[in-house]
């Protein structure tokens, strides 16, 4: 699969973890469960660019918009690189991220909904 798109894939589910300002060991958890679970489809290679973005992000304490916004941005600039199914699972996995810990809150929900709006306009 694409390296860049692996990466930014860090930054997305970066950004829902980190959507209300914490970031919780749960949320890391879930995201390696997911990756196992939903990206089969990858090499273990793979799956992990998209857990050392994740780890590089948290290290450097980048604000979730930030990442959010870089991910928006690989978006639209490669638009065919997000076939139905990629969206899918992304959507899938933030949605996995954003319950692992205390349920989804306020800003996750947010950030969500501007994810899916933001796939949806790949469409327009």
């Amino acid at each position: 699969m694409n390296k860049d798109l692996l990466l930014h894939l860090g930054y997305a589910f970066y950004a829902i973890a980190k959507a209300d300002d914490n970031l919780s060991f749960e949320e890391y958890a879930k995201l390696s469960e997911s990756l196992k679970k939903r990206w089969q489809h990858l090499t273990e290679a793979e799956r992990a660019l998209i857990k050392n973005k994740f780890n590089v992000l948290q290290k450097e304490n980048m604000p979730a918009e930030a990442s959010f916004s870089n991910f928006i941005r690989f978006l639209h600039q490669n638009p065919e690189l997000f076939t139905e199914e990629i969206k899918k699972l992304v959507l899938k996995t933030a949605n996995d991220i954003a319950y692992a810990f205390a349920k989804i809150n306020k800003s996750e929900l947010n950030l969500m909904a501007k994810l899916s709006l933001e796939f949806k306009k790949l469409h327009d």
